[in-house]
């Protein structure tokens, strides 16, 4: 954590700031919820063949729905900058596309997962700037796979590897949210910093002390 911290002012960066016991008691419970749904989402792809994995899409194009509403509403109050309400409007875009793919077919959404897996590298190595070349790279063989399991196993092999790669995917990430939660559960408990010596804990701003 301090090399990270000592990194991040050396590249001119803002430190990372660890959060409060307040909003550690407010966040873990969120992940943890949020992490057990991932899990059970990644298990019910990979169990149920037929239906799991269009559940898993029309979950997660629900959440980029939700997540991109809040993104607009947060830039009409201005709360939020003009790139947030641009990834806002993408996620809702996105979120909606597929949800509906979702109720087409598991054809369709395999079909899916398959160009999610394709583009996702491409569309980091366009976002990143210091690791593009790695990006860029890890696209190439991708794209390659794909092409080899198709050729290899046929259409159903691709999308058979595309749902676990997905549900894998989500898995991990659930399991990520669990990790979190468990050491924001840990800054939640702390027990409170033991007051200064000879303060009894009044207000001395207000006169208490000093009465």
């Amino acid at each position: 954590m301090t090399n990270a911290v000592t990194a991040g002012r050396q590249a001119g960066s803002s430190p990372i700031t660890p959060p409060t016991q307040q909003q550690a008691q407010a966040t873990w419970p969120r992940m943890v919820v949020l992490g057990v749904v991932l899990l059970a989402l990644a298990v019910l792809a990979l169990t149920w063949s037929g239906v799991g994995p269009r559940v898993l899409l029309g979950a997660i194009g629900l959440f980029g729905v939700v997540q991109g509403v809040r993104l607009l509403r947060g830039a009409r109050t201005g709360a939020v900058d003009r790139t947030a309400a641009l990834v806002g409007a993408g996620g809702v875009w996105l979120g909606a596309l597929a949800m509906g793919v979702a109720l087409l077919s598991a054809a369709a959404t395999g079909w899916l997962f398959v160009v999610a897996a394709v583009v996702a590298l491409p569309a980091l190595a366009v976002a990143a700037t210091d690791r593009r070349p790695l990006a860029l790279g890890g696209a190439v063989l991708v794209a390659a796979a794909a092409v080899a399991v198709a050729l290899l196993g046929g259409v159903d092999a691709l999308l058979a590897t595309a749902r676990v790669l997905a549900a894998g995917t989500v898995g991990v990430l659930g399991l990520a949210n669990l990790a979190g939660a468990v050491g924001m559960a840990r800054i939640a408990r702390r027990p409170l910093p033991a007051p200064a010596a000879g303060c009894g804990g009044c207000a001395c701003g207000a006169g208490g002390c000093g009465s």
